[in-house]
């Protein structure tokens, strides 16, 4: 009898041991599925962020591009017509001073970047090149005085382990009043090594 409740004994504190243990590896594998999902929607807050700084300093970088152009063309138009000299000299002012703020633009691009960062954001360190060129003062320009893109397509990383978001910008539209620039977003489990070798 005694030997039976020994027995019994034995095998309820197993049946414990055996479903505290359970519970253990289910409260352990529940704190890393949110600990994966607070990093993932973590990571998509960025990405928000970011290219939404990013698609307001481009809208901005285009219609001034276009208007550069644009005054350069209507002032050279002007300086051959009488009367119309002193409107040409203004419109070269004008275009000195969209120059200026697109200089200012660029500055606090970068600042709202580095402010983004500052906050664990992950961006790619490529963004803070900007995708204009840079000359010996800041900007550099074509002919017409406008900056000039480095190229009209690219790729961007966010990276966050396990996590990868991509996004494949076309600036192709962007020089105009109303800028067009398309994005293609697509998120991936990767690692580090991975990345490197994609770029």
């Amino acid at each position: 009898m005694n030997n039976e409740k020994g027995e019994v004994t034995v095998l309820a504190t197993l049946l414990i041991v055996v479903l505290t243990g359970i519970v253990l590896l289910s409260a352990l594998e529940l704190q890393k599925s949110f600990s994966l999902m607070k990093k993932r929607t973590h990571l998509f807050l960025c990405v928000k962020e970011t290219k939404g700084e990013f698609h307001d300093f481009m809208k901005f970088m285009g219609r001034t591009n276009w208007a550069i152009k644009n005054i350069n063309k209507a002032s050279l138009v002007m300086a051959f017509i009488p009367g119309l000299q002193g409107a040409a000299l203004n419109a070269q002012r004008a275009k000195k001073y969209l120059q200026y703020i697109q200089e200012g633009r660029v500055v606090l691009y970068l600042k709202n970047l580095s402010g983004l960062r500052g906050k664990k954001c992950s961006t790619d360190p490529r963004m803070f090149l900007t995708p204009f060129k840079i000359g010996t003062r800041l900007l550099k320009r074509d002919a017409h005085g406008a900056a000039e893109l480095r190229e009209e397509k690219w790729t961007y990383y966010y990276l966050s382990k396990p996590y990868l978001v991509q996004i494949e910008i076309n600036a192709s539209g962007m020089m105009s009043l109303k800028p067009k620039i398309t994005y293609k977003s697509e998120e991936k489990v990767a690692k580090l090594s991975s990345l490197l070798s994609s770029r």
